[in-house]
């Protein structure tokens, strides 16, 4: 098992985790762990634009980088964290406690750093 494979799936076991995901600015998967309810594909291209997006947002309002932001909805949520030159994406389940898992969130993201050169 590779050590991002390991990274994510020490994660995953957070409460509240649903599954870790690794992919470049570009939407192409670096490596999942992912459920079976998602498409990593699909998943890693959803972030790609939204990132995109909020890059271009914050850069139009005269903003630092966005680090990590978060889209919720009923059924969960995707936190997404920019690494450099990848992204971090953590799904959570909807009752899942966001703050309680940000600090696993940053240790993830600093090891995938390491790991995968992606800072």
């Amino acid at each position: 098992m590779s050590q991002l494979k390991a990274i994510l799936e020490k994660f995953n076991r957070n409460e509240g985790v649903t599954g870790s995901l690794i992919c470049g600015h570009d939407g192409i998967v670096v490596e999942t762990a992912l459920g079976e309810q998602f498409n990593a594909h699909e998943v890693a291209a959803l972030v790609s634009s939204v990132h995109l997006a909020v890059s271009n947002a914050m850069e139009d309002f005269k903003f630092n980088r966005a680090n990590r932001y978060q889209m919720t909805s009923q059924s969960g949520s995707l936190i997404i964290c920019d690494l450099g030159r990848g992204l971090f994406v953590a799904a959570l389940s909807a009752g899942a406690d966001s703050a309680a898992i940000n600090g696993e969130i940053f240790q993830a993201a600093n090891g995938i750093k390491k790991h995968a050169n992606l800072g």
